[in-house]
Formats: C-alpha cells, structure tokens, sequence
C-alpha cells in the first residue's frame, strides 16, 4: 500500500505520470528537480536502546523519538491494543493503518528510524535511434510495453475522458528525469523493492505478539516485511538489537562498485544520490538485481545479509547507515545500497552517539534521565565551534553584506552568552541556526570551508572540529555571520529573542513556543518548519508567512520566525521491568486533527513544558488513573 511506499514509489508518483515518450514534436520538457522529493531535510528520527549492562535494573529500555510531519497522513495516533489472550501492545500508529508500528508489549519493546538505505533504484536505458520506446540490453534491442490509462476529469466546466499512455520496459515504469526527462538517445525507468511487499502488516502484527527478543528476530527472518526503517529493540532480559531490515535492493559485488564510480564520476548519478536516488545501467544486465535464496520475493537482500547487531550495552541509530550503531563495534561490509560505510556523520548522528555513549559510560540507567536527556536540546555545533566563533567575530568586528558592514560584536556578545541550547529561553539560538546555515551540508559533514580538522573514518565522531581559518583573505566564518543577521533582520527577528518567542507550533488559533532545532543545529531533538515527506492533509490550513530569500527552504526563517510542522511526533521511552513495562512520553501534536478538540492542542502544551506523562500500562496502574473515562462501544447486527 501507499504506507509501505512511502520511502520509494510515492515520492515518484510526478516523475512517472509525465513520462511520455518523445513524439514528432520532441522530447516533453523535463520534471522539475523538486518532483523528485528525498535528500535533506527529509524523514527522519532517533531511536536508543540500552541493554542490561548500563542500566540500574539490569532490564533493557528503549527510546523512540520519531520526526514526522504534525498534520496529514504522516501523523501518529497512540493507542492501547488488547485482544485478552492474544493481543496487548502499547504505542503509535500511523493515520489508517491498524495495529501498532512503534511501542512495546509485556516483555519487548522497540522504535524506528528512517533508513539511510534505497528502496528502489533508477536505470538508464541507451535508446534505439530513431526509437525511442526501444533500448539497448546487452548485445540485444528489446522494446518497451505501453499501458493506456484514463481518467475522468473537469475540463471548462464538463467531465471529459482523459487518456495517456505510459511505458515500461522490463525493469519497470519510464519515468520524466527532473533536468534530463526522456530523451531521443537515453531514458530512465524504475524498480521498486516494496512493489510487492504484501507482509508489511504481518511483520508489525508478529513484532507486537513477540515475547523476547528471540522471538522477535525469528518473525523478522520468517516475515521479512519492514518496508523502510532501522530497527531498535530491547527486551526484559536486557538484550538490544539492531537491525535495519527495510527492502533492499540485491546487487551483485561489481554492480555495487560500479555504482560507488558513478556516484563520484558522474554528475548526474552524483545529484541523483544527493536526493537519496541510486543509478544503475539498465542496458548492462550486469547491473541487474539478483535473486537471493534466503529473501521472500525476488530482486532484495535476504534476512541473513542484512546489517544487524546485538549487545547488552547499546546500539543507536539517527537516519545515518549501519556503520556506527554502536562505535565499538562497527558493522562493515554490507551491499552500498544499505548505506556508505566509512563516511562522514550528520552532527546529529554525532550528538547521538555521543550522548548515548555517555549515559551508557555512566551507567546505573533508568528511564528518566534518559528521556529527559533527549530533550535537554544541547547543540553540538556550538560545542564544538561557539568560541571560536565568538573570538572570531570580535577580531574581524564588521562585514560587508550588499554593500552595506554588518556590526559583529552584538553577535558575539550574545553568543557568548548563550546557554548552547535550543530551549524556549535561549537567546542566540536563532543567530546560531541561521550561522550555520551558511554552510553548505558537505562544510558540516565533512570540515570544509567551517571546520580546521576534517571528518577522519578513523575518529567519525569527534571529527571534524575546530573553526577554519582564512582562505586568501577571505573568511566564510564571518561571512556567515553577517548573512545570518541580515535573514534575521529580513524576517523582522531580534538577535536577542528568546527562542520561544519566535518558534512555535500553530494548533488551530493556539501559538504554543515550542523548544527543539534542526538538521543543522545539531540537536537531538528535532523541531522544524521544513520537511520533505509529502502529505494530503485535510486539517485547515493557516496562511502562508512571507518567506526569506535563499534561507526559507534550508532553516524555515519566514516573517516572524519559524513556524513549526515537522519533528519529534511521538516520544517515548520505556524500561521492561520484571513487574511489567515503565514508561513515560507524550504525543507531541496530540491525539486529534480537528482543531475544535481540546486533545488538538493538550499534547503541544506538554511538549512545550517537557511535561511527559506515564504511559499506563497494567490494567491497575489504569483502573487508579483519576483521568480514566471508559466508553463501551459495540458493533450494529
């Protein structure tokens, strides 16, 4: 269905319906490169779990921090499930779909994260001159297969039948490339690892029945349904796993180092993979997908050839490959379609790993401190660069921007002191975001023109770090900076406003300050005006805020500050106790869509107070709950 697609075919659905074959007239003009959807900011999430070595108890515990979009499809409604006897399962499901995808049961529990890997991969067919709905296949021609299709729509104010005709050739469906399209002399089509994955629902439904981990990695062997996320698990005994068992495509070892050439050789399978779209020749069977014995369905990765890892320590996960799941245990050697290994992290992969490393380093763990370290919203970047970038500011003092000098020493007051944080009270915040957006993702991840040590695959955590000097009497640092002021001074934002003031989350007719940061910001705990998953949300809208030149699609800034409609969804974390789960979190949009309700707005108040409340398991600790309604509902003969 279209939940299982939403990491492949769903974000394609644009670039396959203008796919018409060149005609008399040429080629159709090509999709725009926003048709494609993917790269950054996208999907994302954190997910934690702890094994019986580093907590108090000597049970596992896990935290689910999931980032998803506050309105449409994309949300999350959280639910109790009990079928006495056969069901009882706590946790998050998304709008429409039944069951439980995220949560924990008597003796389990587990989260996601969106994976790093692809679903799905475009080919490029070497056409037939003259014919280009035939493509070159090894040392033979073969020839597309068309498809009519119509639909009924309202033209001029009468229904009318419209018709096209689409084409497939033998991998899948042609597709309108963004900047390329379908040409005379190359095409692209595509292949899709989840097109027929029918066990998505069987593999939740065998995850909410498991009764030890065991248990649950034998449904993920038999099943073999997880359409596009990371998995983290701990259950009462205190083990953890990972596992990212999403659908994969299966390349053969030369198709997987041809496609690591193209992606450095090639520009247009370079920006591809920039928008998380792997390339491969489709006239080159080598490139074919294979069929692996141990998969379900032909074409994917089997169980056993998956990235997988179980301790008793930890193992974490934010939206980067395998690699680093756990620092002191790499997982290499897996296909490149599972994600690069050996290469540089996001800062908030970084701030994961480092804050998850020091919890476990501490040890004695309980559910608290843990959840309530995911929203102290410490940002990494500053830690890393904040007083340098002070000093910095103070020697160069001003910059010219549009021809105008730009004072930096407010700038460096206010930072200096600033608490490092993306709280409601932090003030320096917002300058810090917009400073940082000033680099380009390849300067964050890798050093660049803002770090002086660059990433080393020998330290990927601690590097890169330190601020770069000069190039040639030019300094992109205080570049960034000047620019910063002046998009905040564009979006009429005061330098010294508290974050609360100018971000919020706009709940019906309720401004609520909303805490948390971006990509970029280098939080855990991710709140955001931006976000690339697409949905069709029926809630009323609010008018559109005047935008920021060459800042509004990266940071969010627009008149006023940032408004928020992506991020931390549900929040959860929970210990399994010998005496049953303990846990605590809250639904951060809240239960309903419908800005009439009070549960449209309950659950962002709560995130705004960090105000997380048990979630109730045992039917005692619900029985005595002073908040408890029960409601009988019963079926129509």
């Amino acid at each position: 269905g279209d939940v299982g697609l939403l990491g492949s075919g769903r974000n394609l659905v644009q670039i396959i319906g203008r796919a018409e074959a060149p005609g008399s007239d040429g080629p159709v003009a090509p999709s725009p490169l926003s048709a494609l959807g993917g790269g950054e900011p996208g999907m994302a999430s954190n997910g934690w779990a702890f094994g019986g070595d580093v907590t108090a108890s000597g049970h596992g515990i896990v935290m689910a921090n999931p980032h998803f979009p506050w309105g449409g499809e994309g949300r999350f409604w959280e639910c109790h499930l009990t079928i006495p006897g056969e069901l009882d399962v706590y946790g998050v499901a998304l709008l429409g779909a039944p069951g439980v995808q995220m949560g924990f049961n008597e003796n389990i529990g587990w989260c996601h994260t969106f994976s790093a890997g692809s679903r799905f991969t475009l080919s490029r067919l070497d056409l037939v001159e003259g014919t280009p709905t035939s493509y070159r296949y090894g040392d033979t021609t073969r020839d597309m297969t068309p498809t009519t299709y119509g639909v009924d729509a309202l033209v001029d104010g009468a229904v009318v039948r419209v018709e096209r005709t689409l084409w497939s050739s033998h991998i899948g469906p042609m597709v309108n490339l963004p900047l390329i399209g379908w040409g005379t002399e190359i095409g692209f089509t595509y292949r899709d690892a989840n097109l027929d994955n029918t066990s998505m629902l069987e593999q939740f439904l065998a995850m909410c029945r498991a009764t030890d981990m065991d248990d649950l990695q034998a449904s993920y062997a038999r099943v073999q349904g997880m359409p596009w996320v990371n998995t983290m698990a701990a259950d009462r005994s205190g083990r953890v796993w990972y596992i990212d068992a999403s659908a994969t495509p299966n390349l053969s070892p030369t198709a997987q180092a041809r496609f690591r050439t193209r992606v450095t050789d090639d520009p247009i399978a370079a920006l591809l993979y920039e928008n998380r779209v792997p390339l491969l020749d489709g006239s080159d069977p080598d490139d074919e997908w294979l069929d692996d014995p141990t998969a379900n369905r032909p074409g994917i990765i089997g169980h056993p050839g998956l990235p997988q890892l179980e301790r008793r320590d930890f193992v974490v996960n934010a939206n980067d490959s395998h690699w680093l799941t756990n620092p002191a245990q790499p997982l290499e050697g897996y296909s490149v379609l599972h994600g690069f290994e050996r290469t540089p992290r996001t800062l908030r992969t970084r701030q994961n790993t480092k804050v998850v490393q020091r919890l476990a380093e501490a040890g004695g763990l309980s559910v608290g401190p843990v959840l309530f370290t995911l929203l102290d919203n410490e940002s990494l970047g500053a830690e890393l660069l904040r007083d340098e970038v002070v000093d910095r500011c103070r020697t160069v003092a001003s910059f010219p921007v549009d021809g105008s000098d730009v004072d930096l020493l407010e700038a460096a007051d206010l930072l200096e002191a600033w608490d490092g944080r993306f709280d409601l009270e932090s003030v320096g915040a917002t300058l810090w975001r917009e400073f940082m957006a000033g680099f380009t993702v390849a300067d964050i991840r890798s050093g660049g023109a803002l770090f002086a040590l660059p990433w080393d695959p020998d330290d990927p955590i601690d590097t890169p770090r330190g601020l770069a000097a000069e190039v040639k009497g030019f300094d992109p640092v205080a570049l960034a900076m000047a620019v910063a002021i002046t998009h905040l001074a564009r979006a009429g934002v005061a330098l010294d406003a508290p974050l609360g003031e100018v971000q919020w989350a706009q709940r019906g007719p309720h401004r609520v300050p909303v805490h948390g940061g971006g990509e970029a910001d280098g939080v855990t705990n991710i709140l955001a005006p931006v976000g690339a998953l697409s949905t069709a949300s029926l809630e009323p809208g609010h008018p559109p805020l005047a935008t920021v030149a060459d800042r509004t699609a990266r940071t969010g800034l627009a008149e006023g500050g940032y408004r928020c409609t992506y991020g931390t969804s549900f929040l959860m974390a929970v210990e399994l106790t010998d005496a049953g789960p303990k846990g605590f979190g809250l639904l951060a949009y809240g239960q309903s869509g419908d800005p009439r309700s009070e549960h449209h707005v309950d659950g962002t108040r709560a995130y705004s107070e960090k105000a997380v409340r048990p979630l109730l398991f045992r039917d005692a600790d619900i029985e005595a709950d002073p908040d408890l309604v029960t409601r009988r509902l019963s079926g129509g003969a």
